[in-house]
């Protein structure tokens, strides 16, 4: 099962757990305490981890449940019949089947959670997303506990009709509410790098990482998040979105000219990660007149991320104006720690203001980066055997500082091994039991000091205009 259906699934099974719940209330005057043993009668196999228990179960309003002489009928058997074959036929991908059952349904049951919910997958299915959508969104508007599982169904289904800004708000309104959702976190991480954000992206792949939700490609992308990203691969649904995700894909493709002209020749007023990322494939083709022109145009702020840094360190340093370069490119790598050119281009700042010892600690912290970049590369192209890489990189990324990408690398590692099935799951549980135990006492953080080699930024005579 590809790593889509199973978001699909998830989010589905969310939705019949709540119609299920909504139908047992509705239908049968019990105590909310027996519900568990109704979702177990249903015989449906969900996903419980934390995050999906407090989905389901955080701040539930309580119900007026209705007066046994007001009780409606149960369900005809033909509806239940109609909605169960619709399910089925969705499970085995015949989707005019579902439809059509789903109809019959929808006809003789319109006000059942379950046949709604069924509905609304089928017209997802069938790409008709504003009905599925509005479906969804009736119900939940009607129920609260509904909420934010349709948010999160909702969303793909606005992801996949181009509705990029309305998915974004809808994943940030779960995490709002619920902020250790895994799946919500991987589903915007994955927005975002379609639109090249890879700085927005990197802060919830982080999270997954800190969470312990290991997938080697995740951990790929942290390696590497202002420089080279690896080329998008797969499906149409995997496909750069907007000039930005355009021009940072064809960055990974080798063709950083066409990823400036991409940006150059963009209709409309670029964004600020536009526009960052264009200073910085000029500062990477060392455009003096380019950069001279870009920064006329943009105005740096804390807000400002790595690669607008990166882009106004490289001009000063261009001018010779080298204190200033110190300071920017500080700023760019306390964004950004896996720039290796970076902290090259650092070093030889530092070189030029003889500062000899921070310039080599410098230059070695860019090689290790480097070597991490070459052994990601090595894994991702590899289909197997890596086990040694891996390893490799968890003693590099050690050496970084950098303990919540180590950790889960060592349990890529586990299991990639070889070892007896019952030696690797004691083995990721130890793991497991340390990453617990970072977040307890310790802060994934790295420190500012060690980041920067030592360098203060407040020991800095000059603050960059």
């Amino acid at each position: 099962m590809s790593d889509q259906h199973r978001r699909k699934l998830h989010w589905s099974l969310n939705l019949v757990v709540f119609a299920t719940m909504t139908s047992q209330l509705s239908c049968d005057a019990t105590s909310e305490s027996k519900l568990p043993s109704a979702l177990s009668k249903a015989g449906l196999e969900v996903e419980q981890d934390e995050s999906t228990a407090e989905v389901l179960s955080n701040d539930r309003p309580k119900r007026s449940l209705p007066r046994q002489d007001t009780v409606q009928p149960a369900i005809s058997v033909d509806v239940a019949a109609s909605r169960e074959l619709a399910e089925q036929a969705l499970a085995d991908g015949r989707i005019d089947a579902a439809y059509d059952h789903a109809r019959v349904a929808f006809r003789y049951g319109p006000d059942d959670p379950l046949v709604i919910f069924v509905m609304a997958r089928v017209l997802g299915e069938r790409h008709r997303f504003e009905e599925a959508i509005a479906m969804l969104d009736s119900v939940a508007m009607r129920d609260p506990q509904a909420r934010l599982p349709t948010l999160g169904q909702t969303a793909q289904w606005m992801v996949l009709k181009g509705d990029w800004e309305q998915a974004e708000n809808r994943y940030k309104a779960i995490l709002d509410e619920v902020p250790d959702i895994a799946m919500v976190h991987e589903e915007i991480a994955k927005l975002y790098l379609r639109q090249g954000r890879r700085h927005d992206a990197s802060s919830h792949i982080r999270q997954l990482c800190k969470s312990g939700t290991v997938k080697e490609h995740w951990m790929l992308e942290l390696l590497s998040i202002s420089d080279d990203p690896f080329p998008m691969v797969g499906s149409e649904e995997d496909e750069p979105i907007g000039v930005l995700g355009t021009a940072q894909d064809l960055v990974a493709n080798d063709s950083r000219e066409e990823a400036i002209k991409t940006l150059i020749n963009s209709p409309g007023e670029p964004s600020d990660p536009e526009r960052s990322l264009l200073g910085r494939l000029l500062a990477l083709e060392e455009d003096e007149n380019g950069l001279t022109q870009w920064s006329n145009e943009v105005v740096l702020s804390d807000e400002s991320n790595a690669d607008a840094w990166f882009a106004i360190a490289t001009l000063h340093q261009m001018r010779g104006e080298h204190e200033k370069a110190v300071a920017c490119y500080c700023k760019a790598l306390l964004r950004d720690a896996t720039d290796d050119i970076g902290y090259q281009r650092l070093s030889q700042s530092l070189q030029q203001l003889a500062l000899e010892d921070a310039a080599k600690n410098a230059s070695e912290r860019a090689e290790l980066i480097r070597q991490s970049k070459s052994l990601g590369d090595q894994i991702r192209r590899s289909a197997g055997g890596k086990y040694e890489q891996v390893v490799e990189l968890v003693e590099l990324l050690e050496q970084l500082h950098r303990h919540d990408e180590s950790l889960a690398w060592n349990t890529i590692a586990v299991a990639n091994s070889g070892r007896p099935k019952n030696e690797v799951q004691q083995a990721i549980l130890k793991i497991n039991e340390q990453r617990l135990s970072w977040l307890e006492s310790k802060s994934f953080q790295t420190d500012p000091t060690f980041v920067l080699c030592g360098l203060d930024l407040d020991d800095l005579p000059i603050v960059p205009d």
